[in-house]
């Protein structure tokens, strides 16, 4: 059997699964771009962790089982959830789906390379290299979308992740024993993790259209008030005016054209998501890019606890950041730091 073939049947089943993810994404929170770039930074863990791998088996030799058994998921498991920890504390995964895919396709760019490794170096009949794309590949991404997802739904997304990674830990270490014969172990897994995944599919976008209803509606109404000129009779109003004590009368219009920006760019975002679920492409604004850049003035102008101050009324957090830079992407704006 070639190492081409032994290496197609060890990833073409978690290559198919990322696939039907990201088909599954109603609202196409991971780009191919995106997606791509978890894969190759899974693999190069996969290299990293090679390295660390070789060192641990020599120094333990003739016990080199225990750093098979416990070293290798501590290490492997530690770096691939690194990468998704890392998207998530800079606004680059949104939501539980994107964290999901994230996760799963930095599993799957390290089950690629080690299942590249093994067809090269290890002679294997084919029923081996069945059990380790269904099996072993799996575990790969499955481990790493659990620490993803629960570092999105932490409000500090590495405390969440701290969890998640050792319970991964532990599922690998099982899973490396042989706890369970390698055919009920890969049943269990194929028939888990879709099911778990649907199940987070089902309530995310649940949670993603009621976000995107709600805020489009909220943010609506405090545009208009904002460009109508009755902005200062509301509640809003009078808190950016009591600001006025602690912030220069020019701060304060730069306040009130930036609580403006945001709003007109947000409410694109939550468009282009709508649009999205539809299946359909948004016309591109030429005007995003402009927007952007006087965004980009008057967060400098403001400064740190300008931007602080305003984020009461503009709200959303994580997620504003994360719809800000979606859109930046998809409008191919550079340059502005969100």
């Amino acid at each position: 059997m070639s190492v081409l073939v032994r290496f197609a049947v060890g990833v073409l089943p978690v290559a198919a699964f990322l696939l039907a993810l990201v088909a599954l994404d109603s609202y196409k929170l991971m780009s191919v771009r995106r997606v791509l770039r978890a894969l190759a930074a899974g693999g190069a863990v996969a290299i990293v962790c090679y390295g660390i791998n070789s060192w641990g088996f020599a120094l333990l030799a003739a016990n080199d089982w225990y750093w098979a058994w416990f070293g290798a998921p501590l290490i492997e498991e530690i770096l691939k959830a690194a990468i998704v920890v890392e998207a998530v504390r800079r606004a680059r995964v949104g939501f539980l789906v994107d964290a999901a895919i994230c996760g799963f396709a930095v599993g799957a760019g390290f089950a690629f390379v080690e299942n590249l490794s093994y067809a090269q170096a290890v002679e294997m009949d084919l029923s081996g290299f069945v059990l380790r794309g269904f099996g072993t590949a799996m575990m790969h991404g499955g481990t790493t979308a659990m620490v993803g997802m629960l570092a999105r739904r932490a409000a500090v997304p590495v405390e969440g992740a701290l969890g998640g990674l050792a319970v991964a830990i532990c599922l690998h270490v099982v899973y490396n024993l042989g706890v369970l014969p390698p055919v009920a172990a890969t049943a269990l897994l194929l028939i888990g993790l879709p099911l778990l995944l649907a199940i987070v599919f089902a309530r995310s976008e649940s949670g993603l259209r009621s976000w995107l209803g709600e805020g489009f509606d909220s943010e609506m109404e405090l545009l208009e008030m904002v460009t109508g000129g009755h902005f200062l009779d509301s509640r809003a109003g009078a808190y950016l005016n009591s600001l006025k004590t602690h912030f220069a009368p020019g701060v304060v219009g730069d306040l009130l054209c930036l609580l403006q920006i945001s709003l007109e760019l947000s409410l694109r975002a939550k468009g282009e998501l709508l649009a999205r679920e539809a299946g359909l492409n948004a016309v591109p604004d030429p005007g995003v890019a402009e927007k952007f850049r006087e965004l980009e003035y008057l967060e400098k102008a403001v400064g740190r606890t300008g931007r602080l101050a305003l984020g009461p009324l503009l709200g959303g957090g994580d997620r504003r950041a994360w719809q800000i830079r979606m859109l930046r992407e998809q409008s191919g704006v550079v340059g502005h730091k969100v």
